[in-house]
């Protein structure tokens, strides 16, 4: 009896094993499965070869170890979501997305929504050898907890290939960490054709209405995202605690060619480092392309007596993967004379040009310092002595908001002549003065033109014509396009706009 009653308990062992490992798989077919808590990563590739274009993956609470990657197909959408957004906690190394077999174009959505990252260094990853572009991918509703310090969460493109143009948005996720993170690097080789009209449109990815909870500023190089090689971004409408928003030039591959930073609220509580922790460069462009940065709020909890948003030109140049300098010897770039006040200028790809070398300036307004209102300009920080005399030029190159008020008559407090007005259209200045080449001129935000606002540039003397108009918000991949609505949407953050 002894003997029988230990066999069937070794029997039932054996049954109780064999059903846990068959529970934890996915079940379903065509679109819709249902993944039990503890499916493996391999489990889920499994299922992502039988299941349809568009299919929505739901998994249930609990845990999940992903060692593996789960590479998703250029044939097949797909959507990977928790049940309850926040429900499912993720660990291992395994990477999610197309690590490098992203090959062609494809208009087809891929989403992670809802999942705990704990513990995990980089956990997506979408590029190909070359030639990979991707219209829509939504990362949303996920919690990114403790990962190791001077980690990146998310590549997009890798930097020896080029083509890789991925654009989506990343909404509504938290990162918690006790030290410096880079939540996103959107990378490209040295790449001589991105996209043009990228300003205010789809062509970018887009960072919004995410948390960024960094106990302490641990590395002040780590910034939150990053571009090289031709890559466009949108931030905006983030909470930021403890890092910053960095933009690599075009010493990097080429830089980007459009940046958009608006409606964002960054505070320095936890520095180490004694210069960023009194608010310098929470914002820093290193120069190239276009850029657009507006309507945020910073706060310095140690003293606010830093330049919270730069551009800063170094004056190097990718010609053909040969690094060259911008000061009047590379046949690349403009070289206007006398060549020692110009030093090349104006330089191939440098800040407020376009592929083109044709001017595309640089314009911010409505930033501010929260706890005081007082007015946060954009500045030039020279990287060489010639940076912001030569290649940088206040109201030629960049233009700055002359107040941080809101106009209150056509004539104030800004009356057309210099810089960026904001105000409703009927107080636009009706003389203006142009720049000095084609795309130049002082600008003027209507607040009340669209559903976000109008930039209007002064094109000639005295003619104001539509420069700029935020892209749509909320991004239409969270507003109900392609893959739906978001699962449980927060409010977007408080305190950032000007009244």
């Amino acid at each position: 009896m002894r003997l029988l009653s230990l066999l069937l308990g070794l029997c039932i062992a054996v049954l109780l094993t064999v059903n846990s490992s068959a529970e934890a798989a996915c079940s379903g077919s065509g679109t819709t499965w249902n993944c039990t808590a503890g499916t493996t990563a391999t489990d889920v590739s499994s299922t992502l070869s039988s299941a349809s274009d568009g299919a929505t993956l739901t998994f249930a609470a609990g845990s999940y170890s992903w060692t593996s990657g789960i590479n998703f197909s250029m044939s097949k959408g797909v959507t990977l979501v928790c049940a309850s957004a926040g429900g499912c906690t993720v660990t291992g190394s395994g990477l999610i997305g197309m690590n490098g077999s992203c090959s062609g174009t494809s208009t087809k959505l891929y989403r992670v929504s809802g999942f705990v990252f704990s513990g995990r260094g980089t956990s997506l990853w979408f590029y190909g050898p070359s030639a990979c572009k991707l219209s829509n991918v939504r990362i949303d509703h996920n919690t990114f907890t403790s990962p190791p310090s001077g980690s990146t969460l998310m590549y997009f493109g890798e930097n020896s290939s080029v083509d890789n143009f991925i654009y989506g948005v990343a909404d509504h996720n938290t990162v918690n960490s006790s030290g410096s993170i880079n939540f996103s690097q959107c990378l490209n080789g040295d790449n001589n054709n991105p996209p043009v009209g990228t300003l205010g449109s789809d062509k970018n990815f887009f960072y919004e209405d995410n948390t960024f909870n960094i106990s302490a500023m641990t590395n002040n190089g780590v910034g939150l995202t990053d571009t090289w090689g031709g890559c466009s971004q949108v931030f905006r409408y983030n909470k930021v605690y403890n890092n910053r928003i960095i933009v690599h030039g075009s010493a990097h591959a080429w830089g980007p060619i459009n940046t958009e930073v608006y409606k964002n609220y960054v505070e320095i509580n936890n520095a180490s480092d004694g210069y960023v922790q009194y608010g310098n460069r929470l914002v820093h462009h290193q120069g190239s392309g276009t850029y657009m940065i507006f309507d945020n709020a910073f706060r310095a909890t140690a003293g606010q007596t830093g330049g919270p948003v730069v551009v800063q030109h170094s004056g190097s140049q990718y010609s053909r993967g040969n690094d060259t300098i911008c000061n009047g010897t590379a046949s690349i770039d403009g070289n206007r004379s006398p060549s020692n006040i110009y030093y090349g200028y104006p330089c191939y790809r440098g800040p407020g040009r376009d592929m083109d070398r044709t001017l595309s300036p640089m314009y911010a307004w409505q930033n501010r310092w929260n706890n005081t209102g007082g007015i946060v300009t954009l500045d030039c920080q020279n990287y060489a002595s010639f940076t912001c005399t030569a290649h940088v030029v206040e109201n030629r190159d960049y233009y700055n908001a002359v107040s941080a008020s809101a106009q209150t008559s056509p004539a104030s407090p800004f009356n057309g002549t210099i810089g960026v007005g904001f105000g409703t259209l009927a107080n636009r200045p009706a003389t203006c003065t142009t720049g000095s080449e084609t795309g130049g001129g002082v600008g003027y935000f209507a607040t009340d033109q669209g559903a976000r606002g109008t930039l209007y540039r002064c094109s000639a003397a005295n003619t104001w014509v539509t420069h700029y108009t935020p892209y749509t918000y909320p991004h239409p991949l969270v507003a109900g396009g392609t893959g739906g609505g978001a699962i449980s949407p927060p409010p977007a953050p408080a305190n950032l706009t000007v009244q």
